[in-house]
């Protein structure tokens, strides 16, 4: 029987981590530019994020 972890690591954690930086740094930068390209930007972040979270759930055979 394999162990699996409720926490993300090595390149999930990394996957995660940057799709928070980017989101949050670019829509706080969004938000107080104006420049609504940058929320493009974030979205990336946002899917990043999304993703590596995914991955982690399968990984961990749907386990919350």
């Amino acid at each position: 029987m394999r162990s699996t972890s409720p926490t993300p690591k090595g390149l999930l954690l990394g996957l995660i981590l940057t799709g928070v930086t980017v989101a949050l740094t670019t829509s706080v930068a969004a938000l107080v530019t104006g420049h609504t390209w940058l929320m493009g930007i974030a979205a990336v972040g946002f899917a990043l994020q999304a993703a590596g979270w995914m991955v982690h759930g399968h990984r961990n055979g749907g386990a919350a």
